[in-house]
């Protein structure tokens, strides 16, 4: 009954029932702030940090908010679709949040409950260093990269339009980037279907399948891909998009709700197709979009709005990578 009422969560598009978070031991706390956000930069003498909450994750959040708040200027987050019963919780949250980021005019009225930064909370997190423009073929038609929850994937739609792209052309090769293959938390659902998909993509010789590759390859795949295909119903959809845009690829997306969410640049939203099927697809041309929206200036402006707003804050903020969606260095 658990599994169904999971998978009809999945189907509604619905928030999963939040459970309460017991906080009575120092690792349980130190889980609880991993878990409730990133730090983007720490607290230095008597400048506060800039602690990013992470919207999906507010009852981790919300038992340390006293302490983090006062270590840290918070700025909630979302870099993903924002479905009404989600920004209900954040008003329910009200004043825990020192600003609240928003992708668009069309949000800013919901969001209206802490001082609006432009953003989509994930253009604060990607260095798009990590993700160069390299002077390579494009030589593969599609790409699909992402870590999302096996129950979301679709890769059995994926590989039958990939396919069915790949016929019309009369050639050309895909490749299909994922972290690891289903495990035990997957239903039996999912590893029916990524039995047959590999299976079908053992007699396809054009696609290939790759797993656990480094983040140099994945850099070196998308910067050879025309188009990057992903129609994943997760919310954490955007995150394989921008890897793709970053490297010059085009998006191609079903439209889901995050669409609209995924840039704070129409030049950048421009280089995402919204469509339900791979066909007639546009002559790919390369884009740097980091000429319309660097992933430096939005968080050198963050910086800047909360120190307007009365906050000192740290300035040194540090290095996030989408692809282990964690810090992996220093600033550059």
């Amino acid at each position: 009954m658990m599994r169904g009422s999971a998978r009809l969560r999945r189907l509604l598009r619905l928030a999963p029932a939040a459970e309460s978070v017991r906080i009575d031991s120092p690792e349980a706390e130190a889980a609880a702030f991993a878990a409730a956000g990133e730090v983007l930069s720490a607290p230095a003498g008597d400048a506060k940090g800039i602690f990013l909450v992470n919207g999906t994750r507010l009852r981790f959040f919300e038992p340390l908010a006293a302490r983090i708040r006062a270590e840290y200027a918070t700025v909630l987050v979302h870099f993903w679709a924002i479905h009404e019963s989600r920004i209900q919780e954040y008003r329910r949250a009200t004043g825990l949040f020192d600003a609240v980021v928003s992708p668009n005019e069309e949000y800013d009225t919901r969001l209206a409950f802490a001082p609006i930064y432009r953003s989509n909370g994930m253009d604060l997190l990607v260095d798009d260093t990590l993700w160069p423009l390299l002077d390579l073929p494009r030589d593969i038609e599609v790409v699909d990269s992402t870590s999302v929850p096996w129950a979301l994937k679709r890769p059995l739609l994926w590989l039958s339009e990939v396919q069915g792209h790949l016929d019309r052309l009369g050639g050309g090769r895909a490749v299909y980037l994922t972290k690891r293959e289903p495990g035990k938390k997957e239903d039996a659902a999912c590893h029916r279907d990524w039995e047959r998909f590999r299976e079908r993509v053992e007699r396809d010789e054009r696609i290939e399948l790759r797993i656990r590759s480094t983040l140099e390859d994945v850099v070196t795949v998308l910067n050879r891909a025309k188009f990057i295909y992903h129609p994943s119903t997760s919310e954490f959809a955007p995150r394989a998009v921008i890897e793709g845009l970053y490297c010059g690829a085009i998006g191609v997306a079903a439209p889901f709700d995050w669409v609209s969410t995924i840039s704070t640049s129409a030049e950048v939203r421009q280089r995402l197709i919204v469509r339900e099927r791979l066909v007639d697809l546009p002559e790919h041309e390369v884009v740097d979009i980091r000429g319309w929206q660097t992933a430096r200036s939005m968080r050198d402006g963050l910086v800047q709005f909360l120190a307007e707003r009365g906050h000192q804050v740290n300035s040194d903020v540090g290095t996030f990578s989408m692809f282990s969606s964690k810090r992996v260095g220093a600033a550059g």
